[in-house]
């Protein structure tokens, strides 16, 4: 069973949070980027977002990333591929 986190990120720590529902939303300077996060997706966004080498990231940049990843996926399912770890 694959358990679903609240991906959040403190802009001032620079640091990701994967929030099992159990923390107040949007509190003590996290704010939450994605609603509903398994670990293999977090992987998967944290690799697309380090695709820009940048040392920091904003709220902004990162909501919109998600923006960009969820079309990416949608644009790979049309094309019927999917993305698994090569070993």
């Amino acid at each position: 069973m694959k358990n679903s986190y609240r991906l959040e990120f403190n802009e001032k720590q620079q640091k990701f949070h994967l929030d099992n529902y159990t923390h107040s939303e949007n509190s003590f300077g996290w704010v939450t980027i994605i609603e509903n996060c398994t670990d293999k997706e977090f992987e998967i966004f944290e690799s697309f977002i380090n695709k820009s080498n940048k040392k920091s990231f904003t709220k902004e940049y990162l909501l919109k990333s998600v923006l960009e990843l969820k079309q990416f996926i949608e644009n790979l399912m049309e094309y019927n591929l999917n993305i698994s770890s090569y070993v």
